[in-house]
């Protein structure tokens, strides 16, 4: 019938507690009245011998009820749930007696826990044989099967005469949702050999204390803030089901014992080394004796497990972790859990003296909710008695401690509970990173009314090293080639054990760079909120976190964006800690790119945050691909130039690390700059005058990138030392703080990785020898270049350790004026001023040009002209120049799409004009990449036409019909003056 057992069960990180019920009667369809479940005097008779519960005390627990009989009416099944906290102990006997012995009827006394009243009617097919019948008998601790904690024998043999012994079996079953006892009776007989027996009453009285127990059998809730419920459910044999309730109050909390105590093992944990640990809630298993009561320890109603700061949680515990759904786990569910292997984390054990052997079970990891994102979901999983517990954990955001709360425990006797999270690789601890005692609080609350209690254990942290801080670097690539578009994995590793990373700097070498204007940058703000466009991204990375041999590994996104604090761009690494088993959120990591002086990158990370909800990052490798098509390039020097990397730890500890890089094919790279320029102003052509001079160089996409000039100016033109007022230093330089009377002349310069145009002033700097002529340095702001000036017989200007930084485009203008630092040595528009370069590239090719320097401030010169044949390629042109003083010769340079047949054409079919008829006398010729038409030998023409028929011209490319064609047309006059003119023609077809 009704069973009761003692039990352990030991759930998450705390131990569970059982109840007990106080009496009031219930009926329901079925008549069955006068329900009593109630403690009474040892001894006593049930139901009566009222008596006061005492909480955690031993006293004979009574359960009686009366039932109408009837046709049909006989209790056929009947179920006790007694209340939770009223708990039996099957091993108060000192032996069991076997379920055979039991239906033989010679269980020994020693097996006996209590004894059984009723009252029935015994009637023959000839009538009632014997009415109000009391029929008493025993109760025996019967061998349970192997899924029952405990089974009860009932015999009914006393008062029944020479008629036979009426023998029922009732199996205990524990109930999951709050581990109170269930008692299932089933079958209950109603018919004899003869005729019937029909029960009208029934009085169940189990041992708290008797002579014949070893220990008390029956033990009382430690539990009064709540009344203790006994619900009592019958079916007879037509079907019909009825319940009651019975209820009492235990009373005296306040006195029952509860002196847990705490251990923790290991003792000694390995420094910054992940590991299992374990923690044991011990509470006597003997009772106390107070004020005349033996009292057993109070059930444990919350236990939250403190860990010390250090002892944290290891993010590789997350590789491979699927959490367990609350469907999963089935807290209220009679059956073994469902939960993925994977999200085993941990094992339980518990002590009872019900069991031999401990009991064993199960920590999994919870699937998180909202507020709550890691929780322990714990499970006895024996069939005899399983418990399931769901458990919260917190950490703390600034010290990392973890604390394990489980709250309302079942009250569950135990006296041992231990609670071990898994080691190996996917340990859910790591050890601290510095050695020394620690210690671990259990802040422990009964049922009863008895203070909280906080037993302390500690461990020892050993083996620390000294500090070590040695990351490495490594760069890869798969495509190298020289000028050429690259896709760059940057890694920075660092070894277990070692100082945290908190800061990077990795320094990329010149011309292993970016084309910032290939990717729109986003927006500061939205970078920080992790918000940025995906047309902003630039490639991705991946982030190892945690201790031990295989860290976890998380996947990120990375951005271009503006520039931050004064940098010229900058990145943000965006990482989705989200798996299945954890989500920490997005982390954004931002870094700034700092342009050197060298040209080259500095890539310098914000503070990397050192935990996440308080669980550490201990950062194991960064690995960041730059990969986006057209955003990165190669160097276009072949040498070997390292990245280098410097590394902040946690603390201020730094240490640097390189990493090889070289680009290959220099040799497959073009080099071919393009110089253009113009010399004078007006009023300042004449000898003794200081005219402006304007130099430009360009370079098409994908050549190299130059690392040394030499211009040399025309001749005629030096420097007016009494000009020489203000040098520029390098300090005022590098500080922006030049005298305004140093600056001679402006710079600009495009290139290809910066979104916008350079621009800034050309400075006079002190020479690199005392006394002698002052350099000359372009502040382009971002970028600096620093040339000597030399004097011969030309005005030599060269720049040297020139960056390796592609530019489409580079104007200098120094200016002209009275003032000025440059002074013709004769006049200007008497002569074809020359500017002789030399260059060289970063690929190590070398290139030479002399060009004609316009001239600015010379008499003018116009004209019109016509372009046609195009379509056919065989154009012919025709120019028309506007009345000027006499010319004796005209020199035509085409566009670059245009070249000539042949000098012969040139010489055979070019005609110099005028009034358009040939000038008879004239020549004209090829030379130098212009058509030159001469008038007679001392004679000038003062309006000519210059006619190059079809044949002569040839085009090198496809020119587009309606396209502007530019034809440079150079005067020379009888007095050596030159003047010059651009034709602009639309070209016809």
């Amino acid at each position: 019938m009704v069973v009761g057992r003692r039990w352990i069960v030991a759930v998450g990180a705390l131990c569970c507690a059982l109840l007990g019920m106080s009496g009031v009667a219930n009926a329901a369809a079925v008549p069955l009245t006068n329900v009593v479940a109630k403690p009474i005097a040892n001894g006593g008779s049930c139901p009566s011998s009222p008596v006061t519960a005492p909480a955690g005390g031993h006293r004979d627990f009574c359960v009686s009820f009366s039932t109408t009989t009837g046709p049909g009416r006989d209790v056929k099944d009947m179920v006790i749930d007694l209340p939770p906290g009223v708990v039996g102990d099957p091993s108060a006997t000192p032996t069991k007696c076997d379920v055979s012995t039991f239906e033989t009827g010679t269980c020994p006394s020693t097996t006996r826990v209590g004894t059984v009243a009723s009252n029935v009617n015994v009637s023959t097919a000839a009538g009632l044989l014997a009415a109000d019948t009391a029929v008493g008998g025993e109760v025996f601790n019967l061998t349970p099967n192997a899924t029952e904690p405990a089974r009860l024998g009932i015999r009914l043999d006393q008062g029944l005469g020479t008629l036979s012994p009426v023998k029922l079996q009732a199996g205990v079953r524990v109930r999951v949702p709050d581990a109170s006892l269930r008692s299932i009776t089933n079958d209950i007989p109603n018919a004899l050999a003869f005729g019937a027996l029909h029960l009208n009453s029934m009085a169940l009285t189990l041992w708290g204390t008797h002579s014949g127990l070893r220990t008390p059998f029956i033990s009382l809730p430690t539990r009064c803030d709540v009344p203790a419920i006994t619900t009592l459910t019958v079916t007879s044999y037509d079907g019909q089901t009825s319940s009651g309730t019975s209820e009492f109050t235990p009373a005296n909390c306040g006195a029952v014992p509860f002196t847990p105590t705490l251990e923790t093992t290991p003792k000694q944990v390995p420094f910054d080394e992940p590991g299992a640990a374990s923690a044991t809630l011990v509470v006597p298993g003997t009772d106390t004796p107070v004020a005349g009561e033996q009292l057993r320890q109070s059930y444990l109603r919350r236990v939250a497990l403190q860990l010390p700061a250090g002892l944290a949680l290891n993010p590789p515990l997350g590789n491979g972790l699927i959490p367990c759904t609350e469907a999963e786990f089935a807290q209220n569910a009679d059956a073994a859990p469902g939960c993925p292997a994977s999200s085993e984390i941990g094992t339980v054990a518990f002590t009872t003296p019900i069991f031999d052997q401990p009991l064993a079970g199960k920590v999994y990891f919870g699937e998180p909710k909202p507020g709550t994102f890691l929780r322990n979901f714990v499970s006895v999983e024996d069939p005899r008695l399983r418990i399931k517990l769901v458990g919260d954990v917190t950490v703390d955001p600034d010290t990392g401690a973890i604390t394990n709360i489980f709250d309302d425990s079942p009250q569950v006797p135990f006296t041992r509970f231990q609670f071990t999270y898994n080691g190996g690789d996917r340990a859910v601890l790591t050890g601290p990173e510095t050695c020394g005692t620690r210690t671990v609080v259990a802040a422990m609350s009964p049922w009863s009314a008895t203070p909280t209690q906080a037993p302390t254990d500690t461990f020892d942290t050993i083996g620390c090293l000294p500090p070590a801080f040695a990351p490495t670097l490594t760069a890869t690539l798969p495509d190298t080639q020289a000028g050429g578009n690259a896709a760059l994995t940057v890694q920075i590793a660092r070894p277990d054990r070692n100082l945290r990373l908190s800061t990077a700097k990795v320094s990329l070498p010149p011309g292993l760079t970016g084309r910032l204007p290939a990717v729109p940058a986003c927006n500061v703000a939205d970078a920080r909120a992790g918000a940025c466009a995906d047309a902003s991204q630039v490639g991705t990375a991946k982030v190892a976190v945690g201790t031990g041999p295989a860290p976890l590994s998380l996947p990120g996104k990375v951005y271009l964006t503006e520039g931050i604090d004064g940098s010229i761009a900058g990145l943000a690494t965006v990482v989705d800690t989200k798996i299945p088993a954890l989500d920490l959120g997005t982390v954004v990591v931002m870094s700034k790119l700092l342009l050197r002086p060298d040209t080259g990158i500095d890539v310098l990370t914000d503070p990397l945050p050192q935990a996440l909800r308080g669980i550490p990052t201990a950062y194991r490798s960064i690995d960041l691909t730059i990969d986006k098509p057209g955003f990165m390039q190669n160097a276009t020097s072949c040498a070997d130039q390292p990245l280098h990397g410097l590394f902040t730890a946690v603390g201020g500890t730094t240490a640097t690390a390189d990493a090889p890089y070289a680009a290959t094919g220099c040799d497959k790279l073009p080099f071919a700059p393009k110089l253009t320029a113009s010399v004078g102003s007006p009023g300042q052509v004449a000898k003794g005058k200081h005219p402006a001079l304007k130099v430009t160089i360009e370079q098409a996409s994908g050549q190299a990138a130059m690392s040394r000039t030499v211009v040399s100016l025309p001749d005629g033109i030096g420097v007016d030392l009494k000009n020489l007022k203000a040098i520029c230093t390098d300090e005022q330089l590098a500080s922006t703080t030049c005298p305004a009377s140093s600056k001679i002349g402006t710079v600009t310069a495009d290139t290809p990785l910066l979104p916008n145009q350079l621009s800034g002033g050309a400075y006079l700097m002190q020479g690199a020898t005392k006394g002698g002529l002052p350099g000359i340095a372009l502040d382009l702001g971002l970028v600096r270049l620093k040339g000597t000036v030399a004097l011969g017989r030309r005005l030599v200007t060269t720049f040297d350790n020139i960056p390796d930084v592609p530019l489409r485009r580079l104007v200098l203008t120094l200016t002209g004026g009275d003032s000025a630092v440059l002074a013709t040595s004769k006049g200007l528009c008497t002569q074809t001023p020359t500017v002789l370069a030399a260059y060289a590239g970063h690929n190590g090719k070398t290139g030479n040009q002399t060009v004609d320097a316009a001239l600015v401030g010379c008499p003018g010169l116009s004209g019109t002209g016509t372009l046609s044949g195009v379509a056919k390629r065989r154009p012919s042109l025709r120019l028309l120049l506007a009345a000027t003083k006499g010319l004796k010769e005209l020199r035509v340079k085409p566009p670059s799409a245009f070249t000539v047949a042949s000098a012969r054409s040139v010489r055979k079919s070019g005609r110099f004009l005028v009034a358009g008829k040939r000038y008879k006398g004239s020549s004209v010729s090829w030379s130098k990449g212009q058509i030159v038409f001469k008038a007679p030998k001392g004679r000038t023409s003062r309006s000519p036409q210059l006619s190059v028929p079809k044949g002569v011209l040839r085009l090198k490319r496809k020119v587009k019909v309606g396209s502007t064609q530019t034809f440079t047309v150079t005067g020379i006059r009888a007095d050596g003056t030159r003047v010059s003119t651009k034709i602009k023609v639309k070209a016809a077809r």
